[in-house]
């Protein structure tokens, strides 16, 4: 939900909300709360709250956690932040994550929800994003785990690398150095 004062618009999205910078060169000032907790005055090129389903996407591309679907989170991801210490957040999706322009904002922000509708927040408005009541039913060949196991392996060749030789026996026995001394 988008708001002006009051809500002004309504949008769902199955893997990403992302808020950026546009097409402005000044960082992104946004204020984040956690269930109206402040978490921090966020300076970035934007940020990115996924799904699990979306956790695999845009959120992977900026350093997020891939999370796996069966867990219930929302994935709070920064993009390109401007302090080394802002981290990526998995939240339980109980939480409403709200986002506020700062007022004294260089720019105004741009919000997309799955890449696709595009809507700007002016100094002051505000976005809450929260969890749908009503999740998506999801039709799996193999199995929750085995299905995604096997999508991250396949589309993101997961952990696959040639394995190690074998050490050649010759080094293990090899006679040990005396260490310099001498």
């Amino acid at each position: 939900r988008s708001h002006r004062g009051g809500e002004v618009a309504k949008h769902e999205a199955l893997n990403e909300v992302a808020i950026d910078r546009g097409n402005s060169p000044f960082l992104s000032a946004v204020e984040c709360y956690c269930n109206d907790e402040h978490l921090t005055t966020a300076q970035a090129d934007g940020l990115i709250v996924a799904t699990p389903t979306g956790s695999t996407a845009y959120s992977l591309s900026a350093g997020g956690p891939m999370v796996h679907p069966s867990v219930d989170a929302m994935v709070f991801t920064p993009i390109c932040p401007h302090s080394l210490s802002f981290r990526p957040i998995v939240f339980p999706d109980s939480c409403e994550l709200r986002f506020e322009v700062a007022p004294d904002a260089r720019a105004d922000v741009w919000v997309t929800f799955d890449g696709r509708s595009r809507v700007r927040l002016a100094r002051g408005d505000s976005l809450v994003v929260t969890a749908s009541p009503h999740p998506l039913p999801t039709v799996l060949r193999l199995g929750n785990t085995a299905d995604w196991f096997g999508g991250l392996r396949v589309h993101f060749n997961f952990n696959v690398r040639r394995r190690q030789k074998p050490i050649d026996p010759v080094f293990l026995n090899a006679p040990e150095e005396d260490g310099g001394s001498g």
